[in-house]
């Protein structure tokens, strides 16, 4: 009897015994088993983790054209010129708009803003955009998110317009015929951290401008909460500049948020304190929903309001689009789970299609299947003679290597590692099928379909106190490159399961172990509830959360993944 394709395995990774090293006393065992498990052993190895100040972030002029861009704007300001600043329709793009569109008009800028429409336009920069900018009046384009490798189109341009790159993509073989490129990805470019998402370039270059031309006249942090959201939002790595962008944004998202930031908080119920886990999973998406489902001009009109009057009907209305955003992702996923159950338990790439799957949610519903069932995934709109489509991948699996391979059969492609984008004419698409298929098995074997889970530390349930919890936040923000920390507490009792939540889709757990009791929660994991019977024994994996409740500091486990006691099998993959 063929083995159906199973959902995700997972395989703990279980933290070294904490060693007896100095340096590191004044905190806690649990804590010190978290540094250690990151490589710090002595107090001087934790500074960098300390240091998040943006005052010490190294100079923006080190970015290769930074003075050169400088220069090109001020003389269009003092000259009256008008300024386009060209985005891209997700939220790093969006957010990094919004950034040089702020700062340029706080400098005296006559400053118009674009974004091309992903159904229409596609991602980057296209020549019948720029013609329309040079005929609406501006002499300078900016772009943001998108241009380096838009030689064609830069070679093109209106004659008399001049354009600025800022941008955070590989470099192509070829440099743009523009004026100025600031991209800390370029091979001969002398700053120190290339891991910037696009938004932050974008306030590297008013932080460059407010020093150079414009002293006290633009305030670069002035719209550091959205350069935190769209950092967050676009997976860049966090740590180095980073932690500092997110951490000072996070700071300005819990005092006093921008009008378009206060009301998305608002609609999406987020209260203080702002973590950047609201931003990756509530607020990123909302922002995201405009391109996705219409026009994301809605979210840098949201983002560029004035007053909370303005900004609050914006909000309502991405509320809604993120909400048919969601519900569309869940009918494809319904609908792939069934051509799933047809494939063989040893299938190492998920591809699969059909004409009514929009567009704008493909991406979304890839990374679902990955996180049901962690292999490399593809998904198509297949209406008409080219075929769009979207990847995810899994850890250890590079998408565009793979996407090379398969490139003298493919229109278009580009992305990262685990996040791409491909077009194929539809009578290619069963050979490029096969050549994924064929790129996949011959790279990954059973071991690759287990994801892994990295625990950082054991503890007993006396140990999670307050205090552990602000000591773990001094390595905060956490996201890609710089995990939260995992926590294991082994042979703990189920007192108690119960669900909440609209529908029962979560779960909330009630435990003890020999030293104190706990609760945790999972999100959308009701259904499992009935398999934790009072007085079963677990072993589980959480991270740490700590909520203020009537005055008093109170943790809580954020449930990452279970197990029986002393058995390793997992019965519950997926919680």
């Amino acid at each position: 009897m063929r083995a159906v394709l199973k959902k995700e395995r997972r395989n703990w990774i279980l933290p070294e015994p904490l060693r007896a090293l100095p340096g590191l006393e004044a905190f806690s065992p649990v804590f010190r088993q978290v540094l250690h498990a990151r490589g710090v052993t002595r107090q001087a190895q934790l500074a960098p983790w300390l240091e998040t100040d943006l005052q010490r972030a190294p100079d923006p002029f080190l970015l290769k054209d930074m003075a050169v861009a400088c220069d090109l704007i001020a003389e269009a300001i003092h000259g009256g010129q008008r300024i386009a600043v060209y985005g891209d329709y997700d939220a790093d793009g969006v957010t990094a708009c919004v950034t040089l569109a702020r700062g340029l008009r706080a400098a005296g800028a006559d400053v118009i803003t674009y974004i091309p429409n992903r159904f229409t336009e596609g991602y980057g920069l296209n020549l019948e955009a720029l013609k329309d900018l040079y005929a609406r009046g501006a002499r300078l384009v900016i772009t943001c998110d998108c241009g380096t490798n838009s030689v064609d189109v830069a070679r093109d341009r209106p004659a008399g317009m001049r354009l600025i790159v800022t941008d955070h993509h590989e470099v192509g073989a070829d440099r743009p015929p523009v004026d100025a490129l600031i991209n800390p990805k370029q091979p001969d470019c002398a700053y120190p951290f290339d891991g910037l998402a696009a938004c932050g370039v974008a306030y590297k270059l008013l932080v460059a401008l407010e020093r150079s031309a414009f002293p006290g006249k633009l305030d670069p942090a002035a719209s550091l909460d959205a350069v935190a959201l769209g950092t967050v939002a676009d997976v860049v790595p966090l740590h180095a500049e980073n932690r500092a962008i997110v951490r000072a944004g996070l700071h300005r998202l819990n005092q006093t948020p921008g009008p378009g930031c206060a009301a998305l908080l608002a609609v999406a119920g987020i209260r203080p304190p702002v973590t950047a886990e609201h931003l990756a999973f509530q607020l990123g998406p909302r922002i995201n929903a405009a391109g996705r489902m219409e026009d994301a001009m809605l979210a840098l009109d949201l983002l560029m309001a004035d007053t909370r009057e303005s900004a609050d009907p914006i909000a309502q209305r991405l509320q809604e689009q993120n909400a048919q955003r969601q519900q569309l992702t869940a009918e494809i996923v319904s609908e792939a789970r069934v051509e799933v159950a047809a494939l063989d338990n040893a299938t190492a790439v998920i591809v699969m299609g059909a004409n009514h799957w929009p567009l704008g949610v493909l991406g979304l519903a890839a990374s679902k299947l990955v996180e049901e069932f962690y292999r490399p995934t593809f998904v198509f709109n297949t209406e008409g003679d080219e075929w769009r489509g979207s990847a995810r991948s899994i850890e250890g699996f590079h998408l565009v290597d793979c996407l090379r391979h398969c490139a003298p059969l493919l229109r278009r492609f580009g992305g990262h590692a685990m996040a791409a984008g491909l077009t194929v004419l539809a009578d290619h698409f069963g050979e490029v099928k096969a050549g994924l298929e064929e790129y996949t098995a011959a790279r990954l074997n059973g071991a690759a379909f287990s994801r892994p889970i990295r625990i950082e530390a054991s503890a007993a349930f006396a140990d999670l106190k307050p205090s552990l919890h602000h000591e773990i936040q001094l390595l905060a923000p956490f996201g890609v490159g710089n995990r939260e920390p995992l926590l294991l507490s082994r042979d703990v009792e189920v007192t108690r399961a119960e669900t909440f939540g609209v529908d029962a889709r979560h779960l909330r757990i009630h435990l003890r172990d020999r030293t104190a009791t706990a609760e945790a929660i999972a999100f959308d994991k009701g259904a499992s509830a009935p398999h934790l019977a009072a007085g079963r024994r677990i072993d589980m994996v959480y991270a740490l959360q700590c909520e203020r409740w009537d005055g008093l500091d109170r943790v809580r486990l954020h449930l990452r993944d279970l197990r029986p006691a002393f058995h390793p099998a997992l019965v519950l993959a997926g919680v």
